[in-house]
């Protein structure tokens, strides 16, 4: 369910995006600084769908290979939005 190449041609210049397509489909929207803003639940749901994995495989692989990716790739990174659950 990725927006790919379509979505990136929109997005600022300059942005930072994860290099994984399978989280185009998780961007919720862009900062007024020009920072792409990803949800964490549909990143999960993407992966689950892409790839298969059950949702605790997924949240593993973004906790471990994404977000711990977020300090080096600068100021301008991405930024991941949690859902406040009620």
């Amino acid at each position: 369910m990725s927006i790919n190449l379509e979505l990136r041609s929109e997005l600022p210049e300059d942005a930072i995006v994860f290099d994984n397509m399978s989280y185009d489909g998780s961007i919720v929207g862009v900062t007024t600084e020009g920072r792409v803003v990803y949800s964490y639940d549909k990143m999960v749901e993407e992966l689950m769908q892409d790839e298969e994995w059950s949702y605790e495989d997924a949240a593993e692989w973004i906790d471990y290979n994404t977000i711990r990716a977020l300090p080096y790739m600068g100021e301008n990174g991405p930024i991941i939005m949690y859902n406040i659950q009620q």
